[in-house]
């Protein structure tokens, strides 16, 4: 069940594509919606997940930061994946 409910909400979001590196380099911002929908503002901890899935399905990490805002309908996860 876990792993079905882990890849709906991987399919069932957009985000930006996660730019793949080898080594040590500058994370590119990570943008994601709630599958081309606008998120609120008050839903942060979904966009987490969201981004948390986009970033696992390209075999990497999330990097929360304390910069991490919420803009125009977009969550901005500023360091993205690792």
């Amino acid at each position: 069940m876990a792993a079905t409910l882990t890849l709906t909400t991987a399919l069932a979001a957009c985000a930006s594509p996660v730019p793949q590196a080898t080594g040590p380099v500058m994370a590119a911002p990570l943008r994601v919606t709630n599958n081309g929908v606008p998120f609120s503002m008050d839903q942060g901890a979904r966009a987490k997940r969201v981004a948390m899935d986009t970033c696992a399905a390209a075999g990497r990490v999330l990097r929360p930061s304390i910069y991490d805002r919420f803009d125009g309908g977009e969550w901005v996860f500023v360091e993205g994946c690792a």
